[in-house]
């Protein structure tokens, strides 16, 4: 089972969030808004064990409204799965659970896992008319009304509930699509058992970034990296043969040593002596001794006889070496973990309330300790991982290593406006790219990450400054400290083209990131000459012809466009012919390096500045993304 969609209530930092969640999904944007606490929220959801101090409530809480929860609904569920679930399946195949926490008068926190059932309208299709059916008299009254109800007349004898269940489920099933249905959460706990969720929730590993590492690397039961050694170890036991069969020798040995065979005392086994001679001794009290081995499961072998040394020129143990190292050994373990996943087991007997097979692996900044080689190659793993049947990644992080714009459905931008609002979200969940062109312009996009592959470093931008090309990159910052107004949070992005500004311009509006367009105008000639080719004439028309594009696709209310006439070396005043023999950056460079702020061409300099203006309130902070769906 995949989690598809997660909603978080009073939660630490969080008043009010819904998450929809994807195979992989990476958490961005600044320190403090937020992003454990939505990690830290999951783990609360998916471990039954977690509760929370009266701290962890949302400080803001409305009056009468001072309960903190997690819901979460879970698609893709196997067959084992439906079955362990069939109560609470919904119409669209999912399941939707919520765990709620409530601090008591004296301070403790009281826990509840519940789920959403969906039942049709009809009153004698509803659990609460199982009493009322019983009864063969108010049958046979009722189905007077409802026809429907003369199949439980078929049977003689008294209704049993059973009966009047099978009856329900049977209706429901053959006409589905024509009932209406109404959802309710459940006021008893899962399943009908309390802390149930124990045993059927998918497993949840996080990797913390601050935690004390050391503790982490230990190979305890407690422990990320202990719980990832012993999930490892459970799919090998399933798996290799040898290990299942050293568990039935096991097996069969302590079964004989629990034999008791009848005859003399001599033939009985050692267990069997100790167990007649305490009975003798005992023999007054009038009881009787049983001594039963039970075997042990050989999975505990590994968490309490297991030790990780690393030899790095000194071999000890893992918690002894540097956080880098034993941060690279819990990566080792997921990179080795993705090479080895298969896929759901198939044709295996379902019973109810087995556990699922799903995990969940969530780590706070994963680049952490590692150098840009180790981040892309960790992140190649997570995305294995994601791909796999039943397993899905999260990721809080501030390294654009981990960001992949083609990807972009992946990212969630988490920003918090104040503590009374508290935590935001920003994602992008639908097709961006949809027309008749749609293929040709998600072409270009793809291209366009090779042309400028640092593009990622918009999710965290203040404001973005979008150019044509690689001139406007280097020299903005440059003239912008001359002008006194350089901000770090503003970043500067090379388009590769001006065809490709809009496709900038569609990610950054979705995400409601504040942007301005620089690009030069590009107009036409009049005459046009003569000695131009009718191809040439298409492409310069093609090229004045983007103007119009791109002030149709700013939307006014996150960015702003800004057009250079005739072109960016005219309004600068540099030579064609310079930049022609120097390459235009570094001839921009050299035409104004020498040059105080005061001597910048006045449309330059205001450009510069207007392109630099972070406005204070509102814009920077992200409007709701109203292309989230």
């Amino acid at each position: 089972m995949k989690l598809h969609q997660l909603k978080i209530h009073n939660y630490r930092s969080i008043k009010e969030l819904e998450v929809v969640v994807l195979d992989m999904l990476v958490f961005l944007g600044p320190n403090n808004h937020g992003k454990s606490n939505i990690l830290s929220a999951l783990e609360f959801g998916l471990s039954p064990s977690a509760k929370p101090s009266r701290g962890d409530f949302f400080a803001f809480c409305p009056e009468g409204d001072s309960n903190l929860w997690v819901e979460m609904t879970f698609e893709d569920l196997t067959g084992q799965e439906r079955t362990t679930f069939q109560k609470y399946v919904r119409n669209d195949g999912s399941v939707r659970i919520r765990k709620t926490a409530k601090i008591d008068e004296q301070n403790a926190a009281e826990i509840s896992y519940n789920g959403y059932v969906q039942e049709p309208r009809q009153w004698w299709l509803k659990s609460s008319a199982t009493e009322r059916l019983t009864s063969r008299e108010q049958v046979e009254t009722d189905s007077k009304q409802v026809h429907e109800l003369a199949g439980l007349l078929e049977v003689k004898g008294k209704i049993s509930k059973q009966r009047v269940r099978e009856f329900q489920e049977q209706y429901v099933q053959t006409h589905r699509t024509e009932l209406e249905f109404t959802e309710t959460l459940e006021d008893g706990p899962l399943l009908g058992t309390k802390n149930v969720a124990g045993g059927i929730l998918p497993e949840f590993y996080l990797v913390p970034a601050v935690r004390d590492l050391s503790d982490e690397a230990k190979v305890k039961g407690t422990t990320v990296f202990g719980k990832l050694l012993q999930r490892a170890v459970r799919d090998m036991a399933e798996r290799d043969p040898r290990f299942v069969s050293l568990r039935d020798q096991l097996r069969s040995l302590v079964g004989e040593l629990n034999l008791r065979p009848e005859g003399a005392t001599e033939q009985a086994t050692a267990l069997g002596q100790i167990e007649s001679s305490l009975a003798a001794e005992l023999s007054s009290w009038n009881v009787k001794v049983s001594i039963e081995v039970i075997p042990p499961e050989l999975e505990k072998i590994f968490e309490l006889g297991t030790e990780l040394h690393l030899d790095d020129g000194l071999k000890t143990l893992v918690e002894r070496k540097g956080h880098g190292l034993q941060r690279a050994v819990l990566f080792a373990l997921l990179r080795s973990w993705a090479k080895v996943l298969q896929s759901a087991k198939e044709g295996t007997q379902m019973s109810a309330r087995q556990a699922s097979d799903s995990a969940y692996f969530a780590i706070e900044e994963p680049e952490l300790f590692l150098h840009p080689h180790a981040q892309r190659q960790l992140l190649t793993s997570l995305r294995e991982i994601a791909a796999t049947a039943e397993h899905q990644v999260f990721i809080c992080t501030h390294s654009t290593y981990f960001i992949d714009m083609d990807q972009y459905r992946q990212m969630a931008v988490v920003n918090k406006p104040n503590a009374e609002e508290g935590t935001q979200i920003r994602q992008c969940t639908r097709d961006l790219f949809e027309g008749q062109d749609a293929a040709e312009r998600k072409r270009r996009f793809h291209m366009a990450y090779w042309v400028n592959p640092d593009r990622g470093e918009i999710f965290f931008a203040r404001k973005v400054i979008l150019t044509e090309g690689e001139t406007e990159k280097v020299l903005f910052p440059f003239l912008a400290k001359k002008l006194g107004c350089f901000d770090p949070n503003v970043s500067v992005i090379d388009c590769g083209s001006k065809f490709n500004i809009p496709l900038y311009m569609t990610i950054l509006t979705a995400f409601r990131i504040p942007h301005c367009v620089v690009h030069d105008e590009d107009p036409l000639p009049n005459p046009i000459p003569a000695d131009w080719t009718d191809d040439k004439r298409a492409k310069k028309r093609q090229l004045f012809d983007a103007n119009q594009t791109i002030a149709t696709a700013v939307d006014t209310a996150i960015g702003h466009v800004e057009m250079l006439s005739p072109d960016f070396e005219g309004v600068s005043g540099i030579s064609h012919t310079q930049a022609d023999r120097k390459g235009k950056g570094v001839a921009a460079l050299d035409h104004f390096e020498p040059m105080a702020a005061e001597q910048l061409p006045d449309r330059l300099r205001d450009v510069i500045s207007i392109s630099y203006q972070v406005e204070q309130n509102g814009a920077q902070n992200g409007a709701p993304a109203r292309e989230a769906n």
